[in-house]
């Protein structure tokens, strides 16, 4: 290709300053430019896109949020949730449909890993119990640094290729995680609890991670490596089509 290749990536639309908003409004919304900037060191142009038509574009990245609603998916509304926005779920869905309709790439991080799920038809944990990896950072309402902890990575897997290690270390920063798999999604990697952290899909140019990439403290090729499998499944689609 002569251009870069064009990725849309879906605006975030919840105001941290609004009142009432909770802490991690902030935080994603921060990292937003983070996914963003090791996007285009990739080697790909990003487009802040608001509505789902991707006319023109080569892939799509979900970046992270707030929740999704639980009715989406046939969960329980009573959970603990935050930063419900059925906007901001229009149009995160209604992107990864789009996009998989296409036949396009996709490279989700954290809810951009759950939003896949769901449009796949999967499920999710509305709220983790405690366990042994601690996933979840703060509480809302104090610090919110990154939790720490390792995952392994399936050897078959497309992001086992770049990494070229069974265990990374991942910075962590969810309370919800995957329950059953959606349609055609295959997990690439886990935590020592069983949560799923990466996934794939068995026929589409899909990949999406559970953890922050972008998240300060990553060493940078391990930073890189989502970014990196995903740039290349956009140019051998670009190459193909």
């Amino acid at each position: 290709m002569s251009r870069l290749p064009r990725i849309a990536m879906p605006a975030r639309l919840s105001d941290a300053a609004a009142d009432g908003a909770d802490l991690r409004v902030g935080l994603a919304n921060a990292i937003f430019d983070d996914v963003a900037a090791l996007t285009r060191a990739a080697g790909l142009d990003v487009v802040v896109v608001r509505a789902a038509d991707l006319t023109g574009f080569d892939g799509v990245v979900l970046p992270g949020g707030g929740d999704i609603d639980p009715a989406r998916y046939g969960g329980d509304t009573a959970a603990s949730v935050y930063d419900v926005n059925a906007v901001q779920d229009d149009l995160d869905l209604g992107i990864a449909a789009a996009a998989m309709a296409a036949g396009l790439p996709i490279l989700g991080v954290c809810r951009g890993l759950q939003v896949l799920n769901v449009a796949c038809g999967g499920t999710l944990v509305e709220d983790l119990p405690g366990s042994d990896v601690l996933h979840t950072p703060g509480d809302g309402g104090g610090a919110l640094e990154w939790t720490w902890h390792e995952v392994a990575v399936a050897e078959s897997s497309r992001l086992r290729g770049e990494v070229d290690a069974a265990q990374i270390p991942v910075a962590s920063g969810h309370h919800q995680a995957i329950r059953a798999l959606g349609a055609g999604l295959v997990a690439t990697a886990t935590a020592d609890d069983g949560i799923v952290e990466a996934v794939e899909h068995e026929t589409l140019p899909i990949v999406a991670v559970q953890w922050h990439p972008e998240a300060e403290g990553t060493p940078a090729p391990l930073a890189a490596a989502p970014f990196a499998v995903f740039a290349e499944l956009v140019r051998r689609s670009a190459t193909i089509a």
